[in-house]
């Protein structure tokens, strides 16, 4: 078939599986700057690079990107999407995306450290940024004031929220499994939009997980087994976690931990401005995230490599 429309993609390296997968697609959600799409147990988001490069994403042009949306809206809601792999391209109704399976791109952060601790080189630079945002989280903690209570251990002065995230640092590296499936069960789907601020929280700290190694092996699994077989938040949210859990995140997290991993004061400033752009209060929640998991490194002053 001839498309009258053929425009060109670079996709994340992690999606080739679901596009080989051999499963027909369908549009999932439509937004401003691309729109989504289900292949097999997995989303892919097609569209601008806004919020950074994706994990799961097949980025275009900005240009293009309003056209082929106006596109899916004229088509039938229930069209069948397919992969031609001889073509190496994304079949739509009326359009077709090219992508060159030799110029993906990778969403994965490198190998863990050794020293966790030099995570923290920066860590006052990266605090500071956040309070100058002087933003609360989507879950209404205020930074400085959790800041305040972490370092005092003044949790007589703690909102439910702050006592809360007590409890999920608590829990991180000593709780026991009903601990940590209830801490969990809290913070997985809290908060309104597309990635509630309790996922994005979590992202951010599995961010420094895969650099640092925070999470016990028991905590790591049990929220491996939340997010993969149970419905407790957004499918959209639901698809940022799973990725994470496999050490791959978007371009502007894994700016945020290379700076960090590079003690580049210049680009983390930068990096994570442009985090801080992400969403309403998602990039916000995610960068506190990265926060909460170096204050985890920084109590752990000696610090034990899990067996």
């Amino acid at each position: 078939m001839k498309y009258l429309i053929q425009v060109d993609g670079v996709c994340s390296a992690a999606v080739l599986p679901l596009l080989h997968g051999g499963k027909p697609g369908c549009v999932h959600s439509i937004f401003h700057n691309g729109w989504n799409i289900r292949m097999g147990d997995g989303l892919i988001f097609i569209g601008t690079t806004k919020n950074g490069q994706l994990p799961f994403g097949i980025h275009l042009e900005d240009k293009q990107v309003p056209k082929l949306i106006s596109m899916l809206q004229q088509d039938e809601e229930d069209q069948m999407i397919h992969y031609d792999s001889d073509t190496s391209s994304l079949l739509f109704s009326s359009f077709c995306i090219k992508l060159d399976p030799q110029a993906t791109y990778q969403s994965g952060i490198g190998p863990r450290t050794e020293q966790p601790e030099s995570l923290l080189h920066l860590l006052n630079a990266f605090a500071t940024e956040l309070l100058i945002h002087n933003q609360p989280t989507g879950t209404g903690i205020s930074i400085d004031h959790f800041i305040e209570c972490f370092i005092n251990e003044a949790h007589a002065t703690c909102s439910v929220s702050e006592q809360r995230m007590m409890q999920l640092i608590n829990t991180v590296r000593a709780g026991n499994l009903s601990q940590i499936n209830e801490i969990l069960r809290y913070w997985i789907g809290r908060g309104k939009g597309l990635t509630p601020a309790g996922d994005d929280i979590l992202a951010g700290m599995l961010a420094v997980d895969a650099t640092a190694g925070i999470f016990t092996d028991t905590f790591r699994l049990q929220l491996s087994e939340l997010v993969e077989k149970e419905t407790l938040t957004t499918d959209i949210s639901r698809e940022y976690l799973k990725y994470a859990l496999k050490r791959n995140f978007s371009s502007v997290v894994t700016g945020v931990m290379n700076a960090l991993l590079q003690r580049d004061a210049d680009s983390l400033i930068k990096r994570t401005r442009e985090l801080l752009l992400v969403g309403h209060s998602s990039g916000l929640d995610t960068a506190f995230g990265i926060l909460i998991g170096m204050l985890i490194i920084r109590r752990n002053a000696n610090w034990h490599k899990k067996l």
